[in-house]
């Protein structure tokens, strides 16, 4: 087993020992085991999960959403299947804002060259 300390595993997650904090207060993150003297050992799980929170909650997924289904998942709970559903559908939306957004700007990309082609030819 892959032991991290704290300051390893927020090292190896490229966040800082405070976010791996607060998400082990909020119970997103949990050390696989304790040290003698208390101190949080994590394992490759345990980058894993704080990985795919930190990845999720930069698309926008709020942390009582992650909450809840990191909760499910601990607990075995039948609903962490239809919470992942969610989470899908919740990324399609996104993913479908996302590529009218990028229509958007295309076209905005396109009339701007075009503009500036106009105004070089006029002088």
């Amino acid at each position: 087993m892959n032991a991290y300390t704290i300051s390893h595993l927020a090292g190896e997650a490229g966040v800082s020992i405070h976010v791996v904090r607060d998400y082990v207060l909020r119970g997103l993150l949990s050390p696989a085991r304790r040290t003698a003297s208390g101190y949080g050992l994590y394992d490759a799980q345990s980058l894993a999960r704080l990985r795919f929170v930190r990845a999720a909650f930069e698309t926008g997924i709020g942390l009582n959403e992650l909450i809840r289904l990191c909760r499910e998942l601990d607990t075995g709970s039948d609903a962490a299947v239809e919470s992942l559903a969610h989470l899908r559908s919740l990324i399609a939306t996104r993913r479908a804002c996302l590529a009218a957004l990028d229509e958007q700007l295309a076209g905005m990309t396109r009339a701007a060259r075009s503009a500036t082609g106009l105004e070089s030819h006029r002088a």
